[in-house]
């Protein structure tokens, strides 16, 4: 068989589109005895019939159909393509990585203030699952914790602090009544991140024994932490800036006024000399980064 030429197979699916040789001549800007010379190649080259006259006009063939339909969905993916490449060329491109729990608890909900000042400008986010300081070469901006200063040959800036509190919900506080003392913590139900390090730390610094802290609900992603927490399954040690939305409506409550993590910060890191668009979004984070309320740092 013969490969068809794609000026026949696109004359084709004109013709099929319209019902008429002559509407599809109009719309191809060619006669109508050119469209019926492509159609007739395209049927010598595939080795079917693909119309048959009825009456004055035409109509078609079971195969021509088939082909109609396949054509139809081709053609359309060929125009998405063109579009796509088209919005691209024609709006900035931001490639951003970051933690979960930025992306989720402090980044997206401000995204909005960045769209409405800067509506051509697209943004696409990825995932890392460790807090890595290395910016690949596919991303723009990278956004992480680091425990004291961070090193190496990127770009960065401190967005703030990543200090923890421990907070619990009003559903949780109402079910276990008043916590005056820091060590009435130790009988209540604690949650954790990856490991009872942090807890262990607060409690230490506070003059009192932690004793074994195996005990309780552990969660490898702060999302699901933070989560727990809202839900009114115990106390969590959160950076206030992760959680300001509920600390705001009064759904977590800030305990005591107790720190841990005291080294670790949520830093921004980009290549070098990025281009402006780039620079731009860098400006933009640091600008909401610096709008703190009494809590945060």
């Amino acid at each position: 068989m013969t490969r068809p030429s794609f000026s026949a197979l696109k004359t084709f699916e004109v013709v099929a589109r319209l019902g008429s040789l002559r509407a599809a001549g109009e719309v191809l800007h060619i006669t109508q005895s050119a469209v019926s010379h492509q159609v007739r190649r395209l049927e010598s080259a595939l080795q079917v019939k693909l119309l048959e006259k009825q009456g004055r006009s035409i109509r078609l063939t079971p195969r021509g159909e088939q082909l109609a339909y396949r054509l139809k969905e081709g053609f359309e993916l060929i125009d998405g393509a063109i579009d796509s490449m088209a919005n691209e060329k024609n709006a900035e491109q931001l490639r951003i990585s970051c933690l979960p729990s930025i992306a989720v608890r402090w980044l997206i909900p401000r995204l909005n203030r960045f769209r409405n000042e800067y509506p051509d400008f697209a943004v696409s986010f990825q995932y890392i699952s460790v807090s890595s300081t290395d910016v690949p070469p596919d991303i723009d901006i990278q956004i992480t914790w680091v425990d004291g200063k961070p090193e190496g040959g990127f770009e960065k800036k401190r967005l703030f602090s990543g200090e923890t509190l421990p907070v619990a919900s009003s559903l949780y506080l109402q079910t276990v009544g008043p916590i005056k003392h820091q060590r009435d913590l130790l009988r209540m139900d604690l949650l954790h991140d990856a490991n009872s390090d942090p807890w262990r730390d607060w409690f230490k610094s506070q003059g009192l024994n932690p004793g074994h802290l195996e005990r309780g609900m552990f969660y490898q992603d702060f999302n699901l932490l933070s989560s727990a927490a809202i839900a009114g399954q115990g106390i969590a040690l959160c950076p206030p800036r992760l959680i300001e939305q509920e600390l705001d409506n009064g759904t977590l409550e800030i305990l005591f006024p107790v720190r841990a993590n005291t080294t670790r910060s949520y830093w921004l890191f980009s290549h070098t000399n990025p281009r402006p668009a780039v620079q731009c979004f860098i400006d933009w984070l640091v600008g909401e980064a610096e709008q703190s309320n009494d809590w945060s740092e």
